[in-house]
């Protein structure tokens, strides 16, 4: 007998953050209705958008179309084109049992969140800050029902991986990953004799880095990825605990963009060298973080080039665990790390997995 509309569970989701990962996610969700209904007898029912401008909501749900004209709206002018309210003024009316997601870069989504847990709601993050804030946020988010898979590595199952053999009861000896893709970019072109400027400039111009490539350099989202595994792994650390290695000096912070990427190349003697310390003897220049015995760090390393730091495409992701059961032979997960629309499919993979757990 075929699934009648009673066998289907349509789950409420509300979305928090309406940028390029949260379009492509709508856009997932809107494509998915037949795979879902078949796979796992489930309807996702967003029920509302938010931007930094506002939020249109509706308890029954909004339609595809009209989610499918807010996304053209946003996408043409910034803007979602709709009458707007105040997230706030909707806490109240969201059911429990919804899903709320996060696909935004503020800290400010916090407050809605722990609001949102307490009434009874799941969460599902993409946005690192909540996690990588305040302790007591951290506590409360990961103990409520919540994923956070795509806060290290896109959809690269890091975090599931990670909650498994923690779950197992096998021991984290040492995490290991190079996160990010801008900085393995600038990595190789370093270790192929490019001067830092010119590879920071190319690596802009083609969009790998921030519209202000300080943001990437400055190895500040790395450090939010290792504290998230920190914490998972039990280590009460806050950011400043995190050894951190800037790729330009903090002095330069006062400059403009324009004139940083100009001024860029005074780093350039400087950088060669560390790039030639760091690959003597074959090694591979990489951007890793580390986390091992309570401490996070992140910044250049000379890898192994045999080893599975050392052997990755500079363009991809890994995260490395070694481990009391995989010591010989450390456990590897690697492969395209970013990008909107992949960071949005392991989201959408977040609330599918939440929604059976919430059953």
């Amino acid at each position: 007998m075929g699934q009648t509309s009673t066998d289907i569970k349509r789950q409420k989701v509300f979305l928090l953050g309406f940028g390029g990962v949260g379009r492509a996610l709508t856009r997932q969700i809107v494509s998915a209705r037949m795979h879902h209904r078949r796979r796992n007898t489930l309807y996702l029912d967003i029920i509302g958008l938010t931007d930094s401008a506002g939020a249109t909501y509706d308890i029954n749900g909004l339609s595809d179309p009209y989610l499918t004209r807010v996304i053209e709206q946003k996408a043409l002018t910034g803007r979602m084109g709709v009458p707007q309210v105040v997230p706030e003024t909707i806490l109240s009316q969201i059911p429990r049992g919804t899903i709320v997601v996060d696909t935004s870069a503020t800290d400010q989504t916090v407050a809605f969140l722990q609001s949102a847990v307490q009434t009874g709601c799941g969460v599902v993050l993409a946005n690192k800050l909540p996690l990588a804030g305040e302790m007591t946020w951290f506590d409360e988010l990961t103990a409520a029902p919540s994923r956070w898979e795509t806060t290290v590595g896109a959809a690269l199952p890091v975090i599931s991986t990670l909650r498994t053999l923690l779950d197992s009861g096998d021991d984290i000896l040492r995490i290991e990953g190079s996160l990010s893709g801008t900085l393995g970019y600038i990595a190789s072109q370093l270790e192929a004799g490019v001067p830092f400027g010119a590879a920071v400039r190319e690596a802009k111009q083609r969009g790998y880095t921030e519209p202000d490539p300080r943001q990437d350099l400055g190895g500040l989202d790395a450090a939010r990825k290792s504290l998230i595994l920190g914490r998972m792994l039990g280590y009460r650390l806050s950011m400043s605990d995190v050894s951190v290695e800037s790729l330009y000096p903090a002095a330069m912070n006062r400059l403009s963009v324009d004139e940083f990427l100009r001024d860029v190349d005074s780093l350039d003697d400087a950088m060669s060298a560390r790039a030639r310390e760091l690959t003597a003897g074959g090694r591979k220049l990489r951007y890793a973080a580390v986390v091992e015995d309570g401490r996070c760090r992140v910044g250049l390393v000379g890898a192994d080039p045999a080893g599975k730091l050392g052997s990755i495409r500079t363009s991809d992701s890994i995260v490395v665990f070694t481990t009391r059961y995989y010591s010989d032979n450390p456990l590897a997960i690697s492969g395209r790390g970013a990008g909107q629309e992949v960071t949005a499919n392991g989201v959408l993979g977040d609330i599918v997995s939440l929604s059976r757990e919430m059953c």
